[in-house]
């Protein structure tokens, strides 16, 4: 027979327990969100794929300007792509 998880012995996940997603893991969502590949969502960037790839597996760290972006990309990942694609098409 299998016992029931004891969840009075796990705290509830809230901001004093758990961290805000980093670059890394909003890419990844934004991304997912977009159903877009890696080699994709680097040209809709602008960015070379290796530098999306070394972002996704936190080898690097994007700067504050990347950082800026990737926050609006993920607050609103559909319209994100409206306009960057229709500033890569002018």
């Amino acid at each position: 027979m299998v016992e029931e998880p004891d969840f009075a012995e796990n705290p509830e996940w809230d901001e004093s327990n758990s961290r805000a997603p980093d670059a890394a893991a909003k890419l990844k969502a934004a991304r997912a969100a977009l159903l877009m590949s890696q080699s994709d969502f680097a040209k809709l960037l602008g960015i070379p794929l290796a530098t999306l790839q070394n972002w996704e597996q936190r080898r690097t760290q994007p700067d504050a300007v990347a950082n800026t972006l990737i926050d609006l990309i993920i607050d609103d990942p559909q319209e994100m792509r409206r306009r960057m694609e229709r500033r890569s098409a002018a």
